[in-house]
């Protein structure tokens, strides 16, 4: 038996011939159909689609040549191959070189030769099987193909929702050029709920469907902190630890986190393994760069890992521009790439609106058609020079819930714990459990904000704001961490509690200090300075004056009270 046996039809009007060539291939272990005449032949391969037809040429009814043009034309309208043999006497060359142009596929000469027919029919057994073979890998290919499809899809789909339909805002703009179907870069824009603006731009190893899988903890540890006040240094330290517990050691991400405080007009960086970041004036000028000062998320253990950031204050309208490294390997027909120079006199040339088209333009004159050898992002954002009345909040237009019965939660940080923990976002995500508080989430984070900041900064450190006031904010945080550091004493203890008064709830807030106090009565006494947001120091409890029904200091100032109305 062959490893193959095959279903053959035999077309002879001869009894004597078709039993003979029946014998043959019985023999061979294959079975055999016989046809009398081309229209038999017709009939019979429609109904039981045999593997190989032995076709004679002199027949009644309809010849050999016509049964193998039209066998030819079916096989062809349905995309089969089924090898056709023709059986014709040696003096009929005439037939022979007709039956190959109708479409038969090789000849046997009669008499029949027994030892030739069989390598003719063993010969196609070995193609029909190779046809098979490649049939079955077509398929699977087809398979594996539909499921690379729907998987690019559902990947597509998961990387436009990540950055797609969230915190939008004009100060930001984004391009992202993928290398493949589509981008495993991530590039993502977020508020904290005071307003500060958060930056994200995450290139993962590799491109396409595998670096995309890498960016979905990623994004959503960036949105969810982002949303509850963190900052872009605890959001990075996160980011670690869910990489490092779901990558394999070989995969990593480069990441690049950003802050823009428009109020304060300083903006943190915190770069892991990605190109510059680069601070640029309206000229096209360079101010500044953040180099990669870390390595890539997902390769240092938590205790190697270092939250150090880069701050720097700004005078004047300026951008941000945050690049993965395939705009920098980029290279045109010549190998040529684009260079910094190139991409800051661009920004000089062109306006704010436009400097996204231009670069994406240029981006795509440079590579003339040529495929980017990988995934190519940008983040763009405006650092704009103006000042709030009021702070951004979430809460604005919100229906006022009441709350029956009361809540008090209260807690106590000491100065080790202080110099570690970040108190105002855990805070407020308790706060945001309880249903009436939880549309209030902006003017919340405000007030825990400011009345925490000035417990740590003027209470226990006892920082001096007039450092702000020569705009040199960047200096201000550099003794606020060097004093952190140092803190060895002291404790902040903060107080909640939600209840009604006349049927009106209300939030009270009390938050002290174990410092010695500082001049509240300098601002809180002073409705000038109050409602002067604009100035660089100072802001903080005319803020929270504004969006409570009272606030009220005690002691030295080490102690505030402040009431709000739900």
């Amino acid at each position: 038996m062959p490893l193959h046996a095959l279903k053959i039809l035999i077309v002879d009007d001869t009894p004597a011939n078709a039993r003979l060539v029946e014998t043959v291939v019985s023999r061979m272990g294959h079975a055999t159909l016989i046809a009398e005449n081309g229209q038999q032949a017709l009939d019979l391969f429609e109904a039981h689609e045999p593997d190989l037809v032995l076709m004679d040429v002199m027949m009644p009814i309809m010849d050999g040549i016509a049964a193998t043009k039209a066998l030819r034309q079916r096989l062809q309208a349905a995309q089969r191959w089924v090898p056709i043999l023709l059986l014709s006497a040696l003096d009929d060359i005439t037939d022979i070189v007709r039956g190959l142009e109708a479409g038969a596929d090789d000849y046997v000469v009669k008499p029949v030769n027994i030892q030739l027919l069989k390598a003719k029919v063993q010969n196609f057994t070995h193609q029909i099987e190779m046809q098979e073979q490649i049939l079955q890998h077509t398929a699977e290919l087809e398979k594996w193909r539909e499921q690379a499809q729907a998987q690019t899809e559902l990947g597509s789909h998961i990387m436009d929702r990540l950055v797609s339909d969230r915190d939008t805002h004009a100060m930001v703009g984004q391009l992202n050029i993928p290398a493949e179907d589509f981008s495993g870069d991530l590039v993502c824009s977020a508020h904290t709920p005071d307003g500060i603006l958060h930056l994200l731009l995450a290139d993962a190893t590799g491109h396409g469907l595998p670096a995309a899988l890498t960016a979905i903890p990623i994004a959503h540890a960036f949105y969810r902190m982002t949303g509850k006040g963190f900052p872009i240094t605890s959001i990075a330290k996160e980011m670690n630890q869910k990489l490092r517990q779901f990558l394999p050691p070989d995969r990593f991400v480069a990441v690049t986190l950003a802050a823009i405080n428009v109020e304060d007009q300083t903006i943190e960086v915190w770069n892991g393994g990605n190109p510059s970041a680069l601070l640029i004036d309206e000229s096209g000028k360079l101010l500044k760069e953040w180099g990669s000062t870390h390595p890539p998320l997902g390769i240092l253990p938590e205790a190697n890992f270092s939250e150090h950031f880069e701050v720097v204050g700004y005078q004047d309208n300026c951008h941000l521009l945050i690049c993965s490294d395939g705009l920098w390997e980029a290279e045109d027909q010549s190998g040529r790439r684009i260079d910094r120079d190139r991409v800051l006199q661009l920004l000089a040339a062109t306006s704010k609106d436009t400097h996204l088209a231009a670069l994406q333009a240029m981006i795509g004159h440079h590579l003339a058609g040529k495929p980017a050898q990988d995934d190519i992002s940008c983040l763009l954002a405006w650092a704009p020079v103006e000042q709030r009345d009021l702070p951004r909040v979430d809460d604005q237009g919100t229906p006022h819930l009441q709350h029956s019965g009361e809540w008090n939660f209260a807690v106590c940080y000491w100065a080790e714990d202080l110099k570690y923990l970040d108190v105002v976002p855990p805070l407020l995500d308790l706060m945001c459990q309880i249903h009436a508080l939880k549309p209030h989430k902006g003017s919340m984070f405000i007030i825990l904000s400011e009345l925490f900041n000035n417990a740590l900064d003027h209470g226990l450190l006892g920082l001096d704001s007039s450092l702000k006031l020569s705009g040199d904010f960047v200096q201000y945080l550099q003794h606020r961490e060097e004093r952190l550091g140092q803190l060895n004493n002291g404790r902040i203890s903060i107080t909640l509690r939600l209840h009604n008064i006349d049927g009106q709830s209300v939030l009270d807030v009390t938050v002290a200090d174990s410092g010695p106090g500082f001049d509240y009565s300098r601002y809180l006494d002073n409705e000038e300075l109050l409602h002067q947001t604009d100035r660089p120091h100072g802001r903080g409890i005319g803020l929270v004056r504004k969006l409570c029904d009272h606030l009220r200091y005690a002691g030295n100032g080490n102690q505030v009270s402040a009431r709000f109305l739900l």
